[in-house]
């Protein structure tokens, strides 16, 4: 589950109930199911929306930042837009029980979190664009410059059933190297916010490459079809059958002093 915060400007929203609780989402129609879930103001315009304000997986744990680091500014008026909400298969109609906590603080964040994603539906484009044809293995790459320096919080690869290998590093504009995260043998059943010991500091104008390694062969245990038929992105599709490839980075901007902030917990 993915929740994106939508905060309004006093005046810019009426009403904050008149929309259904939830609909049968298609990534495509993202423009489409805003307006039907009325996220827009009155006059049509789109809100301030802070994507990826908590995102669950099963078996993840809370993400503890250090003191001052983390939260958000929540509007007097606004909502929570819960997106891409996953479900697995059951044999039984059963009641989904889960609930959403908000915390709130006396004083608000001195340093709020940001988040940006690489590859599907990111800022940069997955190369060759994500097809992988039936009987083959292949190779992708994302790439993407630093528009400003920043401290990394933490790091979240992304790929599907039948992603081999991950790999993700920085290149600073010195040349030297920033290692980032490296899965040589991805499982999808495996997936987590990975933190570094300590703030990780990317500066301006570096280059983050990400490697990705796919198998769409019979001989890969995780391919979702027997016999094995091609599979890509399909517009962003969050089918599991369906691929996607990933990096998402959670940051603050940099402050003298980041990289010797512990992330691990006391």
């Amino acid at each position: 589950m993915n929740a994106h915060l939508v905060n309004y400007e006093n005046g810019a929203k009426a009403n904050l109930h008149e929309a259904p609780y939830w609909i049968r989402q298609d990534q495509s129609e993202s423009l489409r199911i805003h307006q039907d879930l009325k996220l827009t103001n009155n006059d049509g315009s789109y809100p301030t929306m802070t994507p990826s304000v908590c995102n669950y997986l099963p078996g993840s744990q809370f993400s503890f930042y250090p003191h001052g680091i983390g939260g958000h500014r929540i509007h007097k008026k606004a909502a929570l837009y819960l997106n891409d909400i996953h479900f697995g298969p059951s044999a039984l109609d059963v009641l989904d029980s889960s609930y959403f906590k908000l915390y709130f603080d006396t004083k608000p964040p001195t340093r709020p979190v940001s988040e940006f994603q690489l590859g599907t539906l990111g800022l940069s484009p997955v190369e060759p664009t994500l097809i992988v044809p039936a009987n083959v293995k292949k190779t992708f790459r994302i790439q993407f410059t630093v528009p400003q320096d920043i401290s990394i919080l933490s790091i979240v690869p992304h790929m599907h059933l039948i992603g081999k290998s991950y790999l993700a590093y920085a290149i600073k504009p010195s040349g030297d190297t920033i290692r980032l995260i490296s899965i040589p043998n991805w499982d999808f059943r495996w997936q987590y916010f990975y933190m570094p010991p300590k703030m990780l500091y990317v500066p301006r104008g570096s280059i983050i490459y990400v490697i990705g390694d796919y198998d769409n062969t019979a001989n890969n245990p995780n391919n979702p079809f027997n016999p094995p038929r091609i599979i890509s992105e399909k517009n962003g599709s969050m089918k599991t059958t369906d691929e996607m490839f990933q990096l998402i980075l959670t940051y603050v901007p940099y402050q003298k002093g980041d990289e010797k902030i512990s992330l691990e917990e006391d």
